[in-house]
């Protein structure tokens, strides 16, 4: 019974508590567990555009409807809400409850341990040594205390530039004029240390190129309109003058490093012109020629000869005598080394013909010269034997010597040697160089050792041989019309030939001829003695018949 009048005072206490309240005031409000913060202020006799009656799950739905940023980025899974793994399907009011009081901290937000790296922005290099308010710098200059205002808060962190420039702008040396991506140059470490592909260009960084400072290809900021070529930016560096025309690169390169490791400058020594693949591959001590030998003028529009005669005029020794063809006998690798193979020609060189000097045949310019090949060609002046007509000096001589290894078939000739000639020197019957002069006849060499004095003529080979004076015989009954018989066969020859004879031997058959003087009858008879006498003596006679 006592419980009674306690419900009804319960009762009443609350119908006199919503008297109380003002006319507007909704019901929800009785229930709400306190006040919201600054930011939300605005809102918070507007229940439900934060909750809805009897649905929990449906607040987070009402705060990415109002925060269209975060749902931008949940969606995208960009930002810190949209990439954090803790973030991703947790409720909004897990972090960030409400109805705490105005000032209340909502954000729960601690710059010591915050992950920057689940952000947008990953800090790299020198970002990592920056202070927060380096890079999120409020609009109006001024502090920003995140447990005051919600909505300036999420701006002062999550709206902060992505890019270099916004932040970087008053640093930026290149007067906008390179664009906004500084990132294609410079590194989050430090703004010295470039990484710019120049790759991607038009004129790629080789070897020296890329220790080139920017400057000195881009004086006074100026990054368009550059001219690529080598000649613009080396003119002043060109120790040929001109003289070769502007495509440096057709003989220098960038790429490999210098020469001279102590001068970079060296680089342009290294020369990648292949002179192999022009008119005149270089060969020899051409290899080594500096190029201003041969080019000595403008390069281009130039057209050099490629026979040496064009650039070894001076150096001709020969003074033209040989032609300008200077290859026929002379290699690159020197002057004094000969190419010329005479063995191929009509005239091979053999024994001291080795040994001669070129100008001792070729006393002409060549071109227009035509040696002959016999010895006489040459040896003219040198023929001992003073004879026109005998040319031939290969016949007893050889190229080993005048003097060595003489040798002549005289067998071939008009006069064959045999018996005492064979083993005879040569000197006994040519007294003088003038072999050709020496008479064939015997009488023309042994006239002197002539007993008959001529008186049997000249032709000494009818009686005697080659074998020795005293091996001689004479048929006078077959050879000739006067037969030796009676006293006739014991005379000596000298007894009938008593005269000498100069041209051909003829004496007289009769034998008055030569009995003249002993004729008794005083040529009473005439002068066929024979009619009576026989010719063994005169005082036979023949039988009368």
């Amino acid at each position: 019974m006592y419980k009674q009048p306690a419900i009804w005072l319960l009762l009443g206490a609350i119908h006199l508590f919503f008297a109380a309240l003002p006319a507007h005031a909704d019901i929800k409000q009785l229930v709400m567990p306190g006040a919201v913060i600054q930011a939300h202020a605005g809102f918070e006799q507007e229940c439900k555009r934060c909750h809805q009656p009897f649905k929990k799950g449906a607040q987070g739905q009402l705060c990415v409807k109002c925060h269209q940023s975060l749902a931008t980025d949940l969606e995208q899974k960009k930002g810190f809400h949209g990439r954090s793994s803790a973030v991703a399907g947790a409720e909004c009011k897990h972090c960030h409850t409400e109805h705490k009081g105005r000032s209340a901290d909502i954000v729960l937000l601690d710059r010591e341990t915050f992950n920057h790296q689940v952000t947008d922005f990953k800090l790299t290099g020198g970002h990592r040594r920056l202070a927060c308010e380096a890079c999120h710098i409020p609009k109006k200059r001024q502090k920003v205390q995140a447990n005051k205002d919600f909505i300036a808060a999420l701006g002062f962190f999550s709206q902060a530039p992505e890019t270099c420039y916004p932040c970087h702008r008053k640093q930026e040396p290149h007067r906008k004029k390179l664009g906004k991506n500084c990132q294609d140059c410079h590194q989050a470490t430090s703004w010295n240390k470039i990484s710019y592909r120049h790759d991607k260009t038009d004129f790629r960084l080789n070897a020296m190129h890329k220790t080139v400072s920017c400057t000195l290809c881009h004086p006074n900021q100026r990054w368009k309109k550059i001219a690529s070529d080598c000649y613009s930016c080396h003119q002043l560096n060109d120790s040929h003058a001109g003289r070769y025309g502007k495509k440096c690169q057709d003989c220098h390169s960038d790429k490999g490093p210098p020469v001279d490791p102590k001068n970079p400058k060296s680089a342009w020594k290294r020369v990648r012109f292949d002179h192999q693949k022009t008119r005149f591959s270089l060969k020899g001590k051409h290899r080594k020629l500096a190029c201003s030998l041969c080019h000595p003028r403008q390069l281009y529009g130039q057209k050099l000869k490629t026979d040496c005669f064009s650039c070894h005029q001076q150096d001709d020794r020969h003074k033209g005598f040989y032609g300008p063809k200077c290859g026929q006998c002379h290699q690159p690798k020197g002057w004094k080394i000969s190419a010329f193979d005479h063995q191929k020609t009509r005239f091979p060189l053999v024994a001291k013909h080795q040994q001669v000097a070129c100008t001792n045949c070729h006393t002409r310019p060549v071109s227009g010269e035509k040696l002959g090949n016999r010895c006489i060609n040459c040896h003219q002046l040198k023929n001992v034997h003073r004879d026109k007509k005998f040319k031939r000096c290969e016949r007893c001589h050889t190229p080993a010597g005048w003097r060595e290894k003489v040798q002549f078939d005289h067998d071939l000739s008009r006069f064959p040697l045999i018996g005492l000639h064979a083993v005879g020197p040569c000197e006994s019957c040519h007294q003088n160089a003038e072999f050709r002069q020496v008479q064939i006849d015997c009488n023309g060499c042994h006239r002197q050792d002539d007993k008959h004095k001529q008186r049997l003529g000249r032709q000494c080979e009818n009686c005697h041989t080659p074998n020795g004076w005293a091996l001689w015989q004479f048929d006078h009954n077959g050879r000739k019309n006067f037969k030796l018989e009676g006293a006739h066969r014991d005379l000596e020859c000298l007894a009938c030939h008593k005269k000498p004879v100069k041209k051909k031997l003829h004496l007289a058959r009769d034998c008055a001829s030569c009995h003249r003087n002993q004729d008794i009858h005083q040529g009473a008879f005439g002068r066929n003695c024979e009619r009576c006498h026989l010719s063994e003596s005169f005082r036979k006679l023949r039988s009368s018949r």
